[in-house]
C-alpha cells in the first residue's frame, strides 16, 4: 500500500452543480451483513456527459479484527492499521457524492454498506434509491453482456473493460464508469436523447432535493490508497 496525493482536489468540498451529475461509487467490505464494515471505499465523479471530473479513494480502518474475505479484496490488518476510520472521511463522502445521482454496480449493496456506517455515527441512512443508478440492471436493459451474466468480473472480460487490480474499489467504480457510459449510449440512442443529461431527470431531482447530514471531514490530506492517481 502506497500513501497517495489526493487525485481530487478543485471542488472536492463542494456540491454539485445545479443539473444531472453523477458519483460513481464501489466499496470493499468486510462481509454482507448488518455488522460488516466499509474498509475501502472509490469514487469517480461525472459530469452531466458522463466526462471524468475527478476521483478519490482511501482504505478504511474498520476498527474490528477480521476483515472479511482477504483472499477476495486482497485488504489486510496492516494495509489498513493507518488508515482513517469512517468517522474520519465521512464528511469528504458527503462533499463529494452531495447533489449527485449515485452511480454503482448492484448500488443496493453499496448504498446499504455506506448507509450502515453512517448510522453507527447517528447520522441516519443519507443514500437512497431516488437518486440512485444501478449498473446491473442499466446493462441488461441494453443487453450487453452476450453471456447474459451481468457480474462486473464477466461483463468487464466480455466487453473488453481494463479493471486492474479487480476488486480494488477505485478500479471497480472506474470499470463501473465504462459500463454506465455504454449503457448510457444505448439508451440514448434507443430513447433518441439529446445526449446523457436527459436519461435520468427523476434521479437527478431526487439528488438536488436530497439531504445530507453535516459532517466534519477528517480525511487526512495524504489519502492511503491501493492506486496511485
Amino acid at each position: 500500500m502506497t500513501p497517495a496525493d489526493t487525485a481530487f482536489q478543485v471542488g472536492a468540498a463542494a456540491p454539485a452543480a445545479p443539473g444531472t451529475a453523477y458519483a460513481v461509487i464501489d466499496t470493499e467490505t468486510t462481509g454482507f451483513g448488518s455488522a460488516d464494515r466499509v474498509i475501502e471505499i472509490g469514487v469517480v465523479l461525472l459530469d452531466a456527459r458522463l466526462a471524468v471530473e475527478g476521483e478519490w479513494d482511501t482504505l478504511v480502518n474498520p476498527g474490528c479484527r477480521s476483515l472479511g474475505p482477504t483472499s477476495v479484496h486482497r485488504i489486510t490488518a496492516a494495509d489498513v492499521a493507518g488508515a482513517p476510520a469512517f468517522a474520519d472521511i465521512a464528511g469528504r463522502l458527503v462533499a463529494l457524492i452531495r447533489g449527485r445521482v449515485l452511480v454503482g454496480h448492484n448500488i443496493g449493496f453499496d448504498a446499504r454498506m455506506v448507509n450502515q456506517e453512517f448510522e453507527r455515527l447517528g447520522a441516519g441512512r443519507p443514500v437512497q434509491a431516488s437518486f440512485s443508478l444501478d449498473t446491473v440492471a442499466l446493462t441488461r436493459a441494453e443487453r450487453l453482456s452476450p453471456t447474459g451474466v451481468y457480474t462486473l468480473d464477466r461483463l468487464c472480460a466480455c466487453l473488453g473493460i481494463d479493471r486492474q487490480p479487480a476488486h480494488a474499489a477505485l478500479a471497480d467504480a472506474r470499470a463501473t464508469v465504462e459500463l454506465l457510459a455504454r449503457a448510457a449510449a444505448c439508451l440514448a440512442r434507443r430513447s433518441q436523447a439529446e445526449g446523457t443529461a436527459s436519461l435520468w431527470p427523476s434521479q437527478a431531482a431526487a439528488a438536488q432535493a436530497a439531504a445530507w447530514p453535516v459532517l466534519p471531514d477528517a480525511a487526512p490530506a495524504v489519502r492511503l490508497s491501493r492506486l496511485r492517481p
